[in-house]
């Protein structure tokens, strides 16, 4: 059974469960809508494609509830998968419609996609890992493209800006977890550093500069990531299945097979679970017997909204299941004068650290219960690493790494 019957099963019960939110009525939980409405076509951005000459225009379809009257929605961002070579943004509107009839929005992304050129005939594997780097500007600018939706435009779609989750199939879910988790220059492969500045750097220039591009949780359906130690203590949740013995996407690792022998190897959805549990990021993993890929029976569509309704209404979005985990992003990353603090729902009093790598304190700042994102300026700090950490009153406590120019 393909993808496209994936979320067929949703109306199953999923039992008794405590509420965090406001998920009252079964939303997120069951469907509890008949009719969606769809906005096709909407442009978030563009590009040059990947002769670096010619431009690509990029667009979404966007699905929401018929007849909702809530306007603070958590988004559900698809890609569609197709080796990064095929593959349309229709392929997921079943998807897009079921999770709308849920009570969220959602949408599917266009994303540029990989030519088989000489170029990719003489380099198969650098050529790959560029166009990774391409889709992955393009689905940030479509985050952005969202938020600042809702800054700018009165919030047209009805979305809650802070919950935005992103995930896909096949090679749209390695775009969703790169772009989940691929977020730091340091991560950034020897022979990709100046193709990635020469693109925009981490954003990139698909659109929408100047907002978060940070997503809050990565769907992962048949997918890989090129680098499992990129998934990091206080990261966002993750949720992957996967055939056990895939013949396209490795769910161990191994090189993809597109049909063109790609010399890249990447870690699928089994050891990217493995790799959250080490580091206990909030997760689950479904393995699925066989060596089809995204061979899926219908429940397992079940499975990852089960994992998202407990993220969003029992955990609270903001935790992971730990409760000393806290979800926070900081942007952009790197920064030279200022970079931001964000914090999704937050809820507690927070005293913010800046730490140097002697484990100076460099700075302190104070976010209070209810405040979602401080700046904190940068321009008197030396080049180099630094560690953000946050404590708060209760005990609660985090950090990430941020990088001065």
């Amino acid at each position: 059974m393909k993808k496209l019957i994936l979320f067929i099963g949703l109306a199953t019960a999923w039992g008794n469960v405590a509420v965090a939110q406001d998920c009252t009525g079964n939303r997120y939980h069951q469907p509890i809508f008949t009719n969606t409405v769809a906005v096709p076509n909407v442009q978030y951005g563009s590009n040059l494609a990947q002769d670096e000459t010619t431009p690509v225009n990029l667009f979404l379809d966007i699905y929401y509830p018929d007849g909702d009257t809530d306007t603070d929605r958590p988004l559900v961002l698809l890609a569609h998968g197709g080796s990064f070579i095929g593959g349309n943004k229709t392929d997921l509107a079943t998807q897009c419609q079921a999770l709308a009839k849920m009570g969220y929005v959602a949408a599917t992304m266009q994303y540029r996609l990989l030519s088989i050129s000489p170029a990719v005939i003489s380099n198969p594997g650098l050529e790959f890992q560029k166009e990774v780097v391409r889709a992955v500007h393009d689905m940030r600018a479509a985050i952005r493209f969202f938020r600042k939706s809702v800054a700018e435009d009165g919030n047209p779609y009805g979305i809650n800006p802070d919950i935005i989750i992103v995930g896909g199939f096949s090679a749209g879910a390695i775009l969703a977890n790169h772009t989940t988790y691929f977020d730091a220059e340091s991560k950034i492969p020897t022979d990709l550093i100046a193709y990635v500045a020469a693109q925009g750097g981490m954003e990139g220039n698909s659109g929408n500069s100047g907002f978060n591009s940070v997503p809050q949780m990565a769907l992962s359906w048949c997918g890989a990531i090129a680098d499992t130690t990129w998934i990091e203590a206080g990261d966002q949740p993750y949720v992957g299945v996967h055939n056990l013995d895939d013949n396209v996407v490795p769910n161990l690792s191994g090189q993809p097979n597109i049909g063109v022998s790609i010399p890249v190897t990447l870690y699928g959805d089994s050891l990217m679970y493995i790799r959250t549990l080490n580091v206990g990021v909030n997760s689950d993993y479904m393995s699925v017997p066989g060596n089809g890929h995204c061979d899926f029976p219908a429940n397992s569509g079940e499975f990852v909204t089960n994992f998202m309704y407990d993220q969003l209404c029992v955990q609270g979005l903001s935790l992971a299941s730990h409760p000393e985990t806290v979800l926070f992003s900081i942007y952009p990353n790197p920064a030279a004068e200022s970079f931001y603090i964000d914090i999704p729902a937050n809820e507690w009093e927070w005293s913010v650290s800046v730490v140097n790598m002697l484990g100076q304190v460099i700075a302190t700042e104070q976010i209070t219960s209810g405040e979602n994102r401080i700046q904190v300026r940068s321009s008197a700090f030396q080049p180099g690493i630094y560690l953000v950490k946050l404590n708060a009153t209760d005990g609660k406590e985090a950090m990430k790494k941020v990088v001065i120019r």
